[in-house]
């Protein structure tokens, strides 16, 4: 989805998304990928929620 939205995923975070075990956590993600403004902000950097 960011890919998409021509969101950079960096290959640190690449590999953190594709490594999560965390159910609920992953549940979050597509929601979240619509609406962040960089890939960071999937997992609560720069102060977002999550």
């Amino acid at each position: 989805m960011l890919e998409t939205r021509s969101i950079p995923v960096p290959d640190a975070l690449r590999e953190r998304i594709t490594s999560c075990t965390d159910l609920d956590r992953l549940d979050d993600r597509p929601g979240r990928a619509v609406t962040v403004g960089r890939a960071e902000e999937l997992f609560g950097e720069d102060g977002a929620a999550g």
